[in-house]
Formats: C-alpha cells, structure tokens, sequence
C-alpha cells in the first residue's frame, strides 16, 4: 500500500486509487496459471500517476500497491466465489452475485474469458490475501474518513479508476465517467463541482453510465451523514494506447486536471471546514 496521510489536514479530502497496483505476491504465482503479463489489462494502468502534480497538503491518499487480479479493493470482503476453493466458505453478499459469477469477486478467478488459477485454491489463501492486502487499506480508509469527518463535519472521496473502451467506437465512448450510485454516494454540489470542471475541458462525460460506482463508493458514500464518495473513471483510451501500453500525451492533461480539482475542490472544503 501507499499512503499519504496528513498530520495536520487542513481539508476533508481523499483520494483512492483501488486498481493501480502491479505487484503480484508469491502465493498468487504459486497457484497462477495465466501469464503474468496477460493481467496487466487487468490494472488501471499508471492510473498512480494521475495525482503527481496535486498539492500533497491538500488530500490524504490511499494508493494499492497488489494488483486488483489478486485482491480487488473494491469488492466487498465476503464478494467470495465458494467454486474457487477446496471447502465451503461463507454464502456470498447479494449485491455482487453478478460479479461473482464474472470471476471478478474479491478474489477474481478470470481475467476476461481466461481462467487465473490452474487449480482450486486452499481455504488459507483466502484469509491470507485479504489480511495482507485488503483489510489494511480498508481500516486506513475507514479510520480516516470517520476522523476527517470529526474535525470539519463533512468528508470528500473521490475514487479514482481507468476503464477500457467498452464500446467498437471509440470516438462515442466517454472520456470521463462519474458514479454518485444514482445520487446516493454524494450531495449534487460535489458531483455538479466535478460535471463542472470536466465540461469546461471540453471532454466527453458520461454520469453513472456505466458505472455508477463500485464497492467503495457504495460502502463509504452516505451524503445523508456528509460523506460524499464519487468515482471518477478515465477512459484509457484517452491517455494510453490499449493494446500496446503506450502513454499519450494526453497522460498531462490528466495529470493537470487532477492538480486542478484538488485545488478548486480546497475552496469548497475550506468553507464547508468552517
């Protein structure tokens, strides 16, 4: 994991990145069968990169360091495939049955059609993984969202994705993608804050279609107790190139707009932190 916590906030500000990671511990190339370099489709690719220029005293941040083909953070803990391993584990929540079935739990099985592990998996592998890997991010994560929401009374996420083109042409396929889970995660003024700065660049947006936000946004957001969470997707098409992992030089102006948001977004914080 990478962390950025601040000492002393000066805003309710944080930013997720759930799906950068690029490691692949030892215990999951023990039961892989898959390539390796197959599941970098899988990472948001350099989607770490996209905060480099914002000012470090003005969010804390939670970065994944394992790549999201061994643990997903933004997956319920119990986002469980019971078929994976070698015992019977605990049933699987409702919300995410049709993930589940994908290969894409917690645990995922598949990398699009292709199956991640030759075998079925010991019941230990499990608890391994999420006890390394997924239950300190999420206690950081929560820990800090219940503090910044007792020293300004209000709370800011934004979770921050990449997603590949999921249409033939990629000239109607969204630049941006905003997820507010049909405006339960967040009140409007944030995500209209966020429409906002994006229009002004002239990008092209699209608002819970399609996706209106993962685990994260649905677990943390809860604008009715002033914790406002919004994943932001970036299409990959914008700042890279899909098949080969070339960087564009577009990868700037994400990078910019980042610096950007975090900057615009500190007026609103401060006034809110008043």
């Amino acid at each position: 994991m990478q962390f950025h916590i601040r000492k002393t906030p000066i805003t309710p500000l944080i930013l997720s990145i759930p799906h950068a990671g690029s490691y692949y511990p030892k215990e999951f190339l023990k039961y892989k069968s898959i390539d390796i370099k197959k599941l970098k489709i899988m990472e948001d690719f350099k989607t770490d990169t996209f905060i480099d220029k914002i000012n470090l005293d003005l969010a804390d941040i939670f970065i994944a360091e394992c790549s999201r083909a061994v643990v997903d953070l933004n997956r319920s803990r119990q986002s469980l495939d019971d078929s994976m391993f070698n015992s019977k584990i605990k049933t699987t929540p409702h919300e995410e049955v049709l993930l589940i079935k994908s290969g894409l739990g917690v645990i995922p099985s598949k990398c699009y059609t292709e199956e991640i592990f030759k075998s079925k998996l010991p019941n230990f592998y499990i608890s391994k993984m999420l006890e390394k890997y997924y239950d300190p991010f999420h206690k950081k994560l929560s820990k800090r969202i219940n503090y910044l929401k007792s020293k300004f009374g209000v709370v800011y996420l934004i979770d921050i994705h990449s997603t590949p083109t999921l249409s033939n042409n990629n000239k109607n396929f969204p630049d941006v993608i905003i997820g507010d889970n049909f405006g339960k995660s967040s009140e409007e003024n944030f995500k209209n804050n966020l429409i906002n700065h994006f229009k002004n660049l002239d990008l092209r947006l699209s608002i819970n279609s399609p996706y209106s936000g993962g685990y994260i946004t649905r677990k943390y957001g809860k604008k009715d107790e002033n914790i406002n969470v919004i994943q932001l997707e970036i299409s990959k098409n914008y700042y890279m190139n899909e098949n080969t992992f070339e960087l564009k030089e577009n990868l700037k102006n994400v990078k910019n707009i980042f610096k950007s948001i975090v900057e615009k977004l500190n007026v609103k914080t401060s006034i809110a932190a008043e």
